[in-house]
């Protein structure tokens, strides 16, 4: 009889296999997929910017009319807070121009507005790193990537848990 460790493992590889294979379902719809092409390192920067600024806010909106976001919120300041001198440090080292992120916009409360913000961040991130043209950005933004993309599956889990309350 196989152990619990083996069942768990080989169920793990059939769900890797299947989410493989995944994006293969995915072709026929290309209409859906879009990808922004940046023009330049300061370009991905700027709209990395202006969409951390704009999650920001309506996550702020969403904490202080939620009880039990805050935590949360308060995750997410902490690492945008961590990335932001990280981007400075990259704009100094590449000769580029200061932020030019706007005032975010008036904040939406809700989770699906909050996820498509998070979405786009996430986005702006993975479609930037080819027009960086520098290893060592790449590197800082993939670093950053990763927590966005975390992020996105908190809120993800978090939209799914006030469907199954509904």
């Amino acid at each position: 009889m196989p152990s619990a460790l083996a069942l768990a493992s080989t169920g793990r590889r059939r769900f890797l296999r299947g989410a493989a294979a995944a994006p293969l379902v995915c072709l026929g719809r290309p209409a859906a997929v879009r990808a922004t092409e940046y023009a330049s390192a300061s370009e991905v920067l700027d709209t990395i910017d202006r969409r951390e600024v704009e999650v920001a806010g309506r996550l702020a909106a969403i904490a202080r009319a939620i009880a039990g976001a805050q935590a949360f919120a308060d995750s997410v300041a902490s690492d945008q807070a961590g990335h932001r001198p990280d981007r400075d440090k990259l704009r100094h080292r590449l000769k580029l121009p200061a932020s030019s992120a706007p005032a975010p916009p008036p904040p939406d409360l809700s989770l699906a507005a909050l996820r498509e913000a998070q979405q786009e961040l996430v986005h702006a991130h993975a479609e930037g790193l080819p027009a960086l043209g520098d290893a060592g950005a790449v590197a800082v933004l993939a670093r950053h990537l990763v927590d966005a993309s975390r992020q996105l599956t908190v809120i993800d889990l978090w939209i799914e848990a006030e469907e199954l309350r509904a």
